[in-house]
């Protein structure tokens, strides 16, 4: 594989060159490490959220990543008529709740 456009301008610019080793595709079973930027306000909520459950934030953020993707494919397959009918049941379930 050839290298990453920066690599080479790099190289260009410093005359030396650099060692690339691509990143290996993620096989199963194996972790890929994320890195994400928050504002200060999404921080504090994070770091908020995390002391409630005891976790550490890297945990809770691994936590929230994953029951979003699997609450999505968990829809993702369903037809018009099923996602209608998980709507109206949300929507039950936010009037109950409001109701007291």
């Amino acid at each position: 594989m050839a290298k990453p456009k920066a690599i080479q301008w790099l190289e260009n610019q410093t005359g030396e060159s650099i060692p690339y080793y691509p990143e290996e595709p993620a096989s199963e079973g194996r972790e890929r490490h994320l890195s994400v930027r928050v504002d200060r306000t999404m921080a504090t909520a994070l770091d908020a959220m995390a002391a409630e459950r005891g976790v550490t934030v890297s945990q809770l953020v691994r936590e929230l990543i994953t029951q979003a993707v699997v609450e999505r494919q968990g829809t993702g397959g369903l037809d018009t008529q099923a996602l209608v009918n998980r709507l109206a049941a949300d929507v039950a379930e936010v009037r109950r709740r409001l109701a007291g």
